[in-house]
């Protein structure tokens, strides 16, 4: 059962180096451009749930369920910005 996990995660995992061409570069380079990356990625949905709140509550109930976590979260985040608490 492990092994045939830890085979997906690597297959998904070359298939991304193949993709990106980062492949083909030093070990040193390929942290460097995937801290790149994940750092990029991580500042979008960042900002996307900040500058965004409605549009992405929407994004993530369409793929959770609805009584997550995250709801509580969002009326939390909700009535804050309507009493105007930062």
């Amino acid at each position: 059962m492990f092994r045939k996990i830890w085979k997906s995660i690597t297959s998904v995992y070359l298939l991304y180096e193949l993709n990106t061409c980062i492949y083909m570069l030093d070990p040193w380079e390929k942290r460097f451009v995937n801290a790149f990356i994940f750092a990029i990625l991580g500042l979008l949905i960042f900002s996307s749930y900040t500058f965004l709140p409605g549009y992405t509550r929407k994004l993530v109930n369409a793929f959770l369920p609805a009584h997550s976590a995250l709801a509580d979260l969002d009326l939390d985040h909700q009535r804050s910005m309507e009493l105007n608490i930062h």
